[in-house]
């Protein structure tokens, strides 16, 4: 058996990355780590709940924009205090798509998808 421990989004500039997940949905640093061999630095972010993690990906010197793709996946959050999180996104102009179950999404400064979803689901 296995089980889940993290996901990685590789981002462009960490710093502008680490701040949107603070800010736009609480989550926190656990623990960095630089890979020079790889030319990586990495912040792995938690929830302060459960044990799996987000991996933020920077890879030094790169200047050029990450291409997601056509399909490109996303990363699903479950918020406490869903109508006043999504309020706060509405706000800030971060919503780009919402389902008729109230379900919405975000972008990440990189593109990345994330899905948010109540309690509920």
């Amino acid at each position: 058996m296995t089980t889940l421990k993290h996901v990685c989004v590789h981002v462009l500039d960490l710093p502008r990355s680490l701040r949107f997940y603070q800010e736009a949905l609480g989550l926190t640093p656990q623990r960095e780590l630089s890979m020079p061999d790889r030319s990586w630095e990495l912040v792995f972010l938690g929830d302060g709940v459960t044990d799996f993690q987000l991996e933020l990906c920077q890879e030094v010197g790169r200047t050029e924009p990450f291409r997601l793709g056509d399909d490109t996946p996303h990363v699903a959050l479950v918020a406490d205090g869903f109508d006043s999180l999504k309020a706060q996104h509405k706000a800030q102009g971060l919503i780009f798509d919402e389902l008729s179950s109230g379900i919405y999404f975000i972008r990440d400064p990189d593109g990345h998808i994330l899905e948010i979803l109540p309690k509920q689901v």
